[in-house]
């Protein structure tokens, strides 16, 4: 957690030494990105691919994110444990700069579908699902935008759940890389 308040602080520091040259971009894009998640509570590893139309207006973009991430570790019960997320969110983010690097930050709030598979891993090899439902969630976010790019940091808040004694907490932290399409800088036309 320290490190991505560090992380998350750098971001926003770097956005004062962000080129000064001001340019206009098209309002709308569309970002279909990827990437690599840990879990916050253990040590596993997980991936995620998302889709986000957004709009801007100056510096404040609005959108809707949808994400599917799959996670995997395994618990001191001996427990292989794969968890699912399927998010449907609404973005909100600021940028700190219309020139070609543009910091930004951003908050998403909307419901999380979560699910888990148990499999025992100490000879047993007994396995079942367990469908949590859906949960209110949020994400909070720091990165990124270049040119048909956007490198980012994900924090997903989504809670928990338990199945048989074993505490399943769905939150994680991403890093993710998208490709814009759309949202490029406007030509300037010289009278």
């Amino acid at each position: 957690m320290k490190r991505a308040i560090f992380i998350l602080a750098a971001l926003l520091l770097s956005a004062s030494y962000a080129a000064q040259a001001q340019h206009s971009y098209n309002p709308f894009r569309i970002d279909a990105g990827a990437g690599l998640s840990v879990p916050v509570t253990t040590f596993g590893i997980g991936i995620l691919g998302s889709i986000e139309p957004q709009y801007s207006i100056g510096p404040l973009g609005v959108g809707a994110r949808i994400e599917y991430h799959v996670e995997g570790y395994e618990t001191e019960e001996n427990y292989g444990v794969v968890k699912y997320n399927n998010a449907i969110l609404l973005t909100g983010d600021y940028r700190f700069s219309s020139a070609t690097y543009r910091p930004f930050v951003g908050v998403g709030f909307g419901s999380y579908l979560t699910a888990a598979g148990f499999s025992r891993t100490d000879g047993d090899y007994s396995s079942t699902y367990r469908l949590f439902g859906q949960k209110a969630g949020a994400m909070l976010r720091a990165g990124f935008d270049l040119p048909h790019f956007r490198f980012a940091l994900h924090y997903h808040i989504t809670g928990s759940g338990k199945y048989e004694g074993i505490k399943v907490n769905f939150s994680y932290l991403a890093f993710t890389i998208a490709v814009g399409l759309g949202g490029g800088k406007v030509e300037e036309k010289i009278d």
